[in-house]
């Protein structure tokens, strides 16, 4: 029964830390920035689209 016991409060107190830590913003990796905005649509930007990947109900196979 003290097994479970020691359990339950480590388990209880790592779910704690990892609460505190996603309330104060930490993360395990350091995260920097994008250097320039992401553009506001597809149009702004129509290289980033690729119709290609979206499953469609036709053949688009090759010759």
């Amino acid at each position: 029964m003290k097994l479970s016991w020691k359990y339950l409060i480590m388990s209880l107190l790592a779910m704690a830390t990892l609460g505190f830590a996603e309330y104060r913003g930490w993360t395990p990796s350091s995260v920097t920035p994008a250097a320039e905005p992401l553009p506001q649509s597809v149009r702004d930007n129509p290289g980033a689209y690729r119709a290609h990947y979206v499953r469609t109900s036709r053949y688009v196979g090759g010759k």
